[in-house]
This record gives structure tokens, C-alpha cells and sequence, in this order.
């Protein structure tokens, strides 16, 4: 399934319940759900590199390494399975090979790899291939399927982020999720992670599942609609993301604050200065806009959304938020803001 173009939101259809009034002062905070909130990128993604491995059109035993899986994670997280799928088909086209479907449905993989595949399937508690192939589903509903089993027993928080959202609930905000992975699989993470208590089902929203057709983020559908469900305008909201397409979706939603976060364990210490970079890049949004400041330590956010209240209520907030220095000087770990929106 290709990516679908962006659309006017008020074109698509969403199938979320119905709002409460929107209030026109209050500040909210809107977090993806992957990589920011539950650390279940890594998890996940290692469901879909070993669905694809089969099929990509250079699969060997040894091109199917333990470095070729950490790269393809690392390099596609955050995006939906869907995309990969499409880019996986695309190369087989271009090296005259059949489509996936076709492999899968003749039983035509390379007999070594397939070996190899589901040994390290095994690692993640999945079936083999062979298993799988019986059960009569195509490639992206047993993707679904395998990603929410094992997130049910993998799924965890991100570091320090029960203590945020306690902090966040005893100041006062309101707060959902914003995402593009579907239901169940991010009910049944919120489950694992114990985070009931602040994501009850109706504060779940997902581009695949509550729009008909999905809404896959850059598209701003699903933060516009996170952000009035959650009764907040969009400029009073703040957008909590860890990959570009979830920055290009913030920003083309008119998110009034962008932060970015690179603490989860997809992201390497090696790879957080160029991933924070590209967050900030606005590489995925209409107008350019990328994330207004990135931080490595979820407790930062506390001090970076109050400050943000606070220009919001004094209803000054003309053009980026500018954030001064004492505040940055405050922050417990490491930043990334464009020094231009640092002020005294």
C-alpha cells in the first residue's frame, strides 16, 4: 500500500467519538506513542525485518546479519509497515523478481534462508515462516498480528517517563496520544507499560485505525484530531516526537511547540547528535518547520511545557517560541535548540 498524499483534514473521515467544547486557553500535550512514550520501536521493528529478510532481493545468510537487522531498524523506525512493504516490492520489481505474495503463497524462499529467518524469528517468540504461511494471511496482517504479540510481553516505558506523566497529571495538563500504529497494538503496549491510568481508550488516537482511509503521519490528521479531542486548539498544544514523519505531522498540524526526543533505545548515543539534527531539519513538513528543541531525558519536558504555558498565557506567543537561558541552563541532560531561540 503506497503512502497516501496529504489531504485537507476536513476530507477525511474519522471515526474517533465525538469532542467535548474546545477551550481556546488550555495547554496540552499530545505524545506519539512508539519510541517516545514505550520504548517499542526496537521490538517491533525487529518483527519486520524478519517478515521482510525473506524477500529482500539480496537475501543471504550472510547479508541477513545481526548489523543488517540494527541498520534496517535504526533506519526505519518510525515508519509504517506499509512503506517498507512498498519499498521491498519496488526492488524486487527492478530486479525482475515476483512480488512477495507470490513467493510467500508458492513457498519459493531460499530454503537456507528461510532456516536462518526463523531461527532468529524463534528469538522473538514468533513462528515459522511455514507456520505462518498456513494461517492464510497476507504480509502486512501478520505483521499486525506478530507485532502485538510480542509487544504485549516486550513493550516498556521509555526512561523516566511513568515519573513525567505522574508530574505532568499532578500540574494540571491534559495530555493523549497522537500515533500512527494501530489498535490494538497501542492499547495493548499502553497495557504492558502499565500506563492505564493515563491513556484509558479514548485518549488513543491512530492515523491506520480512526480514519477511513489511514492517515499516516507526515499527515496532520491524526494530531488535529488528537488535539480536539483532547479540547485544546492546536497552536496551545505540544507535540511530543521521536521521528521526522512525526515532526512533519506536528508541524503540519500547526502544533503550538514541537519537542523532539532521542532517549529511546532505537537511537544510539553514536546516532543522537544526527538524529536530533534531522528531527530539527523539518525534512517532512509542509512549510520547512522542524522541531523547536530536542531533548535526550523525558524530565525535561516538565520545565520546557511550563515554560511554554506560561508564553501562552500571556499571550504573547508571536512567531517560534523562544526559550531563555536560565531554563536551558536548568534542563538535567542533554538539549538540541537553535541557539537563534535562545534569549537571556
Amino acid at each position: 500500500m503506497a503512502r497516501s498524499a496529504l489531504r485537507n483534514p476536513e476530507e477525511v473521515t474519522s471515526k474517533a467519538p465525538t469532542p467535548s467544547a474546545i477551550s481556546d486557553t488550555a495547554t496540552v500535550v499530545l505524545f506519539d506513542f512508539d519510541g517516545t512514550l514505550g520504548d517499542t520501536e526496537t521490538p517491533a521493528m525487529i518483527v519486520a525485518f524478519w517478515e521482510l529478510a525473506p524477500y529482500f532481493p539480496e537475501a543471504s545468510v550472510a547479508y541477513l546479519s545481526e548489523e543488517c537487522m540494527r541498520t534496517y531498524v535504526r533506519d526505519n523506525a518510525g515508519k509504517a509497515f506499509e512503506f517498507m512493504v512498498d519499498v521491498v516490492e519496488e526492488d524486487r520489481k527492478k530486479a525482475g523478481l515476483p512480488s512477495i505474495e507470490e513467493v510467500r503463497a508458492a513457498g519459493a524462499e531460499d530454503p537456507l534462508v528461510l532456516a536462518h529467518v526463523n531461527e532468529q524469528r524463534a528469538k522473538s517468540g514468533l513462528p515459522t515462516i511455514e507456520t505462518t504461511r498456513a494461517l492464510g494471511k497476507d504480509i502486512l496482517t501478520l505483521q499486525k498480528d506478530e507485532t502485538v504479540e510480542a509487544l504485549a510481553t516486550l513493550a516498556k516505558p521509555c526512561p523516566n517517563v511513568p515519573g513525567v506523566l505522574a508530574d505532568l497529571k499532578a500540574l494540571g495538563y491534559d495530555f493523549s496520544i497522537a500515533t500512527t500504529s494501530g489498535k490494538p497494538r497501542v492499547p495493548v503496549s499502553v497495557v504492558a507499560c502499565q500506563y492505564e491510568e493515563y491513556f484509558p481508550p479514548e485518549k488513543i488516537h491512530s492515523g491506520e485505525s480512526d480514519f477511513e482511509p489511514p492517515r499516516f503521519k507526515p499527515d496532520p490528521s491524526v494530531y488535529l484530531l488528537a488535539a480536539e479531542k483532547t479540547a485544546a486548539l492546536p497552536a496551545n498544544s505540544v507535540a511530543v516526537e521521536d521521528s521526522t514523519s512525526g515532526v512533519g505531522s506536528a508541524a503540519n498540524a500547526k502544533m503550538g511547540l514541537i519537542v523532539g526526543y532521542v532517549g529511546g533505545s532505537h537511537i544510539s548515543d553514536e546516532n543522537e547528535d544526527g538524529h536530533a539534527g534531522t528531527l530539527m531539519a523539518g525534512e517532512r513538513s509542509d512549510d520547512g518547520r522542524g522541531a523547536d528543541i530536542v531533548v535526550r531525558d523525558m524530565r525535561d519536558l516538565v520545565p520546557v511545557v511550563e515554560h511554554f504555558k506560561s508564553v501562552v498565557g500571556s499571550g504573547e506567543k508571536e512567531g517560534p517560541v523562544k526559550f531563555p537561558r536560565a531554563l536551558l541552563d536548568g534542563l538535567v541532560d542533554k538539549y538540541w535548540v537553535d541557539e537563534a531561540r535562545v534569549v537571556a
